[in-house]
């Protein structure tokens, strides 16, 4: 179902007391249901889809890191996760190498994709898909991850014009 603003409305968004707010797109009922800084999560309950597009903004600390992540699991907690399928578009995120920072993205990654049909991470790079790789290699939930934006979407069996996801 796609969620329409009301009537007579001219505010592109609708924001719901103590909670996200929540911008209709009605392409496939896309709908944004987070944003923040580092983060934005889309829905599409027609397709069982849930997308997350990454900035290109660094977190500036492990807290910081940790904050997002709780707000992104808090944001698809009612999303029954065993139907649907999940799509991340890192292509913009900042590349980092440092030790102290990837078992704390491991472990919040990891606690982010459990359970999901499929998943799958959409990179810039062959350095990206292998740091990515790396990362996720002692995930319980596969992660398949893809240079091209149409393999990935193929793979999760769903159709997305990812520029729905753009607006940094």
């Amino acid at each position: 179902m796609t969620r329409r603003a009301p009537q007579g409305s001219t505010h592109p968004s609708t924001h719901q007391p103590n909670g996200p707010s929540i911008a209709p797109v009605p392409h496939h009922g896309l709908r944004q249901i987070e944003r923040n800084p580092y983060t934005a999560i889309y829905h599409d309950s027609i397709q069982q889809l849930v997308a997350l597009k990454r900035s290109s903004l660094h977190y500036p600390s492990i807290e910081v890191l940790d904050q997002n992540f709780e707000r992104l699991e808090q944001a698809i907690a009612v999303i029954s996760r065993h139907r649907a399928v999940l799509l991340v578009d890192a292509r913009d995120a900042p590349f980092r190498n440092d030790d102290l920072f990837d078992e704390p993205f491991a472990r919040r990654h990891a606690r982010l994709v459990q359970g999901f049909k499929k998943t799958a991470v959409i990179l810039r790079s062959a350095v990206g898909v292998l740091q990515v790789g790396r990362i996720t290699k002692r995930s319980l939930t596969p992660v398949s991850t893809f240079t091209r934006p149409e393999d990935a979407l193929l793979h999760l069996g769903v159709q997305l014009d990812l520029k729905q996801l753009a607006g940094w």
